[in-house]
C-alpha cells in the first residue's frame, strides 16, 4: 500500500554507481539541484518501496519536472517485489 508521504517515480532501470545502489527515474517536480525535497523521502519505484539517500546528475543547475536523474536508494522493509 502506498501511504499519502510516497512518491510514485516512473523508472527507467536500475544500475550500481561506486557501489551505491541507483535508479534512473523522471524527477516527479521541479527542484533545485541538489534535491532536498527529495533526500529523504519514500518512493515507490516500479511496485517496491525505497527510501531515496542521494542524488546523482550528469550536470548541475536545477532540475525540471519529468528529468531523468538518479536516485541512490534503500529498500524499506517489506517494499515489494525485488528490482
Amino acid at each position: 500500500m502506498t501511504s499519502a508521504a510516497d512518491l510514485d517515480l516512473e523508472n527507467f532501470y536500475a544500475y550500481g554507481f561506486r557501489g551505491k545502489t541507483m535508479m534512473a527515474v523522471r524527477s516527479p517536480f521541479a527542484t533545485t539541484g541538489d534535491a532536498p525535497d527529495l533526500i529523504g523521502r519514500t518512493a515507490r519505484i516500479g511496485g517496491a518501496r525505497y527510501e531515496i539517500v542521494s542524488l546523482s546528475r550528469q550536470i548541475s543547475g536545477p532540475i525540471a519536472k519529468g528529468e531523468p536523474i538518479g536516485v541512490e536508494v534503500r529498500a524499506l522493509a517489506g517494499a515489494g517485489p525485488a528490482q
